[in-house]
């Protein structure tokens, strides 16, 4: 499982930064992609990886200002003609996103030829995409703004070959039986699949914001807590709390304080301000500890079982 970033700037697109997408990769785990948040030039951005379009077939967006939302129009029609010809898609998302996409569509006379749905998003849902299960937490921005919490299965243990031999039973087609089953018999005796397998590994846990303030309660932290990778924007990276809570938005050493009282694998800042020059996001990412990064467009996280 990957983390990429397409997209890591805010409000408008600077030199080096574009607005805010992501991929998360579950090309290994499910042969898919999930886009979340869909920025202006979106489709040029994958141009310049490996993402196939046919291969995102949900896509999540986390509210609906510009920066966010404009290159949805865009990728839907290109997907169109990338391979992606009669493979349903489905998009999840803010009220308002599907009147405004059936809008676009319509005055620019825009045709797709795969199915999509839509599916509007509310504080609290939860629900399973793909074997994932996602969660959505209403955060603190101008407009209605959500977190998308991805969490994958309990991977089930491996069986126990060595013990599986030493009661007579070689390896071959039945130890797919046996690891699919909760008994098995053997020679007349019965024996419990789960004294032959290997403890399960941990399901992988992602959380990315929408725009926020931080948001300081119980039940967002315990949400958050015990994630293989939290991505939070920093659209404020030096000592601008109160202007950042002004303008509904987070101080990077506010998001990192906030965070320090939950358990975390790698935290990723993303959503930068165009004000910040490479120098100055060189100098605050220096300060950071080895699990906690400043995000740039391109960028790869590598997300393994059993980090956190």
């Amino acid at each position: 499982m990957k983390f990429k970033v397409l997209g890591s700037g805010a409000g408008i697109p600077s030199r080096t930064r574009n607005t805010q997408s992501f991929i998360l990769d579950v090309v290994e785990e499910i042969n898919q992609y999930f886009l979340i948040d869909a920025s202006e030039a979106l489709q040029h951005r994958i141009l310049d990886t490996t993402i196939r379009p046919s291969k995102i077939r949900h896509v999540f967006i986390t509210h609906l200002h510009g920066d966010h939302i404009f290159g949805l129009p865009g990728f839907l029609s290109s997907r169109a003609h990338q391979g992606g010809e009669g493979i349903p898609l489905v998009v999840h998302g803010p009220p308002g996103l599907e009147e405004w996409i059936e809008a676009t569509f319509r005055t620019s006379g825009s045709h797709l030829n795969y199915p999509i749905q839509f599916n509007e998003v509310a504080d609290g849902d939860s629900f399973d995409v793909e074997g994932f299960t996602v969660t959505i937490r209403l955060l603190d921005h101008a407009i209605d703004s959500f977190l998308y919490v991805f969490e994958e299965p309990d991977k089930p243990g491996a069986l126990k070959s060595d013990k599986l031999r030493d009661i007579g039973i070689s390896p071959g087609p039945v130890y797919k039986e046996i690891k699919s089953s909760e008994t098995f018999r053997h020679e007349g005796i019965v024996y419990r699949t789960g004294d032959f397998l290997n403890p399960p590994s941990d399901g992988r846990k992602i959380a990315v914001h929408g725009d926020t303030r931080v948001v300081r309660d119980k039940a967002y932290l315990d949400l958050l807590d015990g994630s293989d990778l939290i991505v939070h924007e920093a659209t404020y990276l030096h000592g601008e709390q109160e202007k950042a809570h002004l303008y509904y938005h987070s101080e990077i050493n506010d998001v990192l304080l906030n965070l320090s009282q939950i358990s975390y694998g790698q935290l990723l800042f993303s959503h930068i301000s165009n004000r910040y020059d490479a120098e100055m996001v060189h100098l605050v990412g220096e300060q950071l500890s080895d699990d906690v990064r400043i995000g740039h467009d391109f960028l790869e996280i590598t997300i393994p079982r059993g980090s956190r």
